[in-house]
């Protein structure tokens, strides 16, 4: 499953590793990298595109919105592993675009002409150089989507209840990275009407009082159980 840990794990490897190239075919790696050849390495790590895919362009980055990558429409709602885009769409390649991903609101990660590697940039190592923090045309911000089609395609229609083990919590989509909107402890009940696979965890899910979806966690992949399914 796609993992933002993973794809972030391989950003981190990066650091201060590689020279900076525009050309072909050293932007494609091992020992140089440029902005958007990064970025598409990353998102191959974290399992969002094939090991096979062609590394492109700020460009073709911009054509993954809405298939891989989400749409985000405000600075403040920056996560860990979103990416940023500079440049217009339609005119950023080449010098006129920049790309890479922040490790949290205010901290960029990002292969760059300007250190000739992948840095590190934040509010004490002039972020303001390379990002305004505002979303405009020249300035958008992009989210790796968690549990899309995969989520879907791995979705049991099941009613059933379980006994809470050890306590846990409820989150508003099937991932460790979305909101915490309540919490559960050992001797609970939980009534649920469907069983989701995705990010590495078997989910509950049904409707809260809210009347919105919710989903938490039961199990991991690795066979570690803290509910009882009756």
């Amino acid at each position: 499953m796609p993992s933002i840990e993973n794809m972030l794990d391989f950003a981190i490897s990066q650091h201060n590793k590689v020279t900076y190239s525009m050309a072909y075919p050293q932007r494609l790696g091992p020992q140089s990298l440029d902005c958007s050849s990064f970025v598409y390495k990353a998102l191959i790590a974290g399992g969002f595109l094939p090991e096979e895919s062609a590394i492109g362009n700020t460009e073709s980055l911009y054509k993954l919105n809405g298939k891989i990558l989400g749409e985000i429409y405000s600075y403040k709602d920056i996560r860990p592993g979103d990416i940023f885009i500079r440049g217009r769409e339609g005119h950023s390649l080449g010098i006129m675009g920049h790309t890479g991903i922040f490790l949290r609101r205010g901290e960029i990660i990002h292969c760059n002409a300007t250190y000739d590697t992948v840095s590190i940039n934040n509010e004490k190592t002039y972020i303001n150089h390379f990002l305004n923090e505002k979303r405009s045309p020249i300035e958008r911000y992009f989210r790796p989507i968690v549990g899309g089609e995969a989520t879907r395609e791995n979705t049991r229609n099941i009613r059933g209840k379980a006994k809470v083990l050890a306590a846990t919590n409820v989150r508003s989509t099937p991932s460790t990275r979305s909101q915490i909107v309540a919490s559960y402890y050992p001797g609970d009940v939980i009534y649920f009407d469907k069983i989701v696979k995705a990010n590495g965890y078997y989910w509950l899910s049904y409707i809260g009082r809210s009347g919105k979806r919710r989903y938490t966690a039961y199990s991991n992949y690795k066979g570690n159980q803290w509910m009882d399914l009756y």
